[in-house]
């Protein structure tokens, strides 16, 4: 018999909280929490949006992982969010659990800002400007690394990077582990901060918002950006039972495709969408009518949307208009490879407290987009089983399964 997998800790650092509690009574209400850039610049760039997010003191780098938490940002809120995480589940000091437990987690641009920094130095001030530490801090492998020393994670220890998948791919490749018998509980997630590469390289796509994204309406004019991090504690069914821990849900298993089409544009008609959805359900044996909630992609792009529709009217068939499916990136920005691992966080308070979030800022349906987006705010209902959907450039699809707690 296949080993189980359950999720009994999770954590996020979000603009629309850092706490489980706020952040899904933010999500509930179709709060959108993106405004004009305070805390970041992009010079030559005006009007530009974003869903920042305000931490603590407490959740600041020490001088003895960075001496300037602005050029370790993605680290900053990597940490948080794991932290949160761990606690949830109890494992804070449990050194002798943890040491037989691995990390995984994504990013798609990990500290580019060192990079952009170190850009900035040279074209300002010429010569050779790059510190002996500055490769050490521009290692994105440093953010489970650093992450796994400081709770004494002594399993494996792995980097995804799955471009906007990368979230997803961190979940999938913990679930791998656990289901071959390798380690018993998994720390898994992602974590991405805002930069100037971001805001320009969408910009030149002609993919960057004016203001705030539109996901499935008909005036959608692109993507707006978030920053933050989620992290989820997997483990063993038995092993959690054993020690004791709540269980949230069942992580069932997964599904992956490739559109082997573009690097930045998707497949035609979401064909990819529709392989790896299958996949997903063939996979964890879900039948489509089984399905409560869908956590779309759902950037806001012309595209990504349409393909994503066609997809779910695909799958669905005649089912497809009764499937709530919704983006919360709408509220908090796509933040990239943090983005589908905070969703997944989303989906399991959706099966615990029996509620789906909305779409915000969606007022008139694209035609064609024959299907329930859950407009303006949270819904209350039976939950019994979600699909977690991502994308990523290069082509790469998944859809996380994740089911009520056994």
């Amino acid at each position: 018999m296949q080993r189980r997998v359950v999720i009994t800790g999770c954590g996020v650092v979000t603009a629309a909280g850092t706490q489980l509690g706020p952040f899904w009574q933010a999500l509930l209400s179709g709060a959108c929490r993106i405004t004009p850039l305070r805390n970041f610049s992009c010079p030559g760039m005006e009007g530009l949006y974003g869903a920042e997010v305000e931490l603590g003191d407490e959740d600041r780098l020490p001088p003895s992982v960075d001496t300037d938490p602005r050029r370790a940002r993605c680290l900053e809120l990597g940490l948080a969010a794991a932290r949160r995480a761990l606690s949830d589940a109890s494992l804070i000091g449990k050194r002798d659990v943890l040491a037989r437990a691995g990390t995984v987690f994504g990013t798609t641009l990990g500290e580019e800002r060192q990079i952009g920094d170190l850009t900035e130095r040279k074209v300002s001030q010429g010569g050779p400007v790059a510190d002996a530490g500055f490769f050490a801090r521009s290692n994105n492998h440093r953010l489970p690394a650093l992450i796994a020393t400081e709770h004494g994670i002594a399993g494996p220890v792995l980097l995804a990077a799955g471009a906007c998948n990368s979230g997803n791919a961190a979940l999938a490749l913990a679930y791998d582990h656990l289901v071959s018998g390798e380690t018993e509980l998994m720390l898994a997630g992602g974590a991405d901060t805002l930069t100037r590469l971001l805001y320009c390289g969408f910009q030149r796509m002609a993919a960057l918002s004016k203001d705030i994204c539109k996901p499935f309406d008909k005036h959608r004019d692109g993507v707006s950006f978030g920053e933050g991090a989620g992290a989820l504690v997997l483990e063993e069914l038995e092993h959690a039972r054993r020690r004791g821990a709540k269980i949230y849900a069942e992580f069932a298993g997964y599904g992956f495709s490739n559109d082997a089409h573009h690097i930045t544009a998707p497949g035609p008609n979401g064909e990819g969408f529709v392989r790896a959805m299958r996949d997903a359900l063939a996979r964890t044996g879900t039948l489509p009518e089984q399905v409560s909630y869908v956590s779309a992609h759902g950037t806001g792009t012309h595209y990504n949307d349409l393909g994503e529709c066609q997809a779910m009217q695909a799958v669905f068939g005649p089912h497809a208009p009764q499937v709530p499916i919704s983006s919360i990136k709408s509220m908090i920005g796509h933040a990239n490879g943090a983005a589908s691992a905070i969703e997944a966080v989303a989906c399991v308070l959706a099966l615990v407290h029996q509620a789906v979030p909305p779409t915000a800022n969606l007022s008139e349906p694209e035609p064609g987009f024959d299907l329930d987006f859950v407009p303006g705010s949270g819904r209350s209902m039976p939950v019994r089983t979600c699909l977690n959907l991502s994308a990523g450039f290069g082509g790469f699809n998944a859809c996380i399964v994740l089911k009520e707690a056994p």
